[in-house]
């Protein structure tokens, strides 16, 4: 079932961000750029929906041990923002140092 998870919620993760991200510069700098970003937050999303599963499935063995809940939601919670934040955040600096699809400029000459 986990790995149900984690590729359903990559799947859904490079199609929101295939529509959502505003356009990359063209060519071979750009589309890998686009790429590796796509790829780094869907990785990101997958690797929440995968720690939710594992929260609810340790609350779901928590019932019948007698351990704390909020110790494996604080646990979870913080192993979940570590990874996924970490994948997030190297997305988030791929994209802001890939070049921007913006139009070029002409040169303007002072006579």
């Amino acid at each position: 079932m986990p790995i149900v998870i984690f590729v359903a919620c990559l799947g859904i993760g490079i199609l929101v961000c295939a529509r959502l991200l505003p356009g990359l510069a063209e060519g071979s700098v750009g589309g890998l750029a686009f790429f590796v970003v796509c790829g780094l937050a869907s990785a990101g999303l997958a690797v929440f929906g995968l720690h939710v599963y594992l929260i609810v499935e340790a609350l779901e063995h928590e019932a019948t041990g007698g351990h704390f809940a909020r110790e494996v939601v604080a646990d979870g919670l913080s192993a979940m923002l570590w990874e996924g934040g970490l994948l997030f955040g190297l997305a988030g600096a791929v994209f802001l140092l890939a070049p921007g699809d913006e139009p070029e400029r002409e040169a303007v000459e002072i006579p």
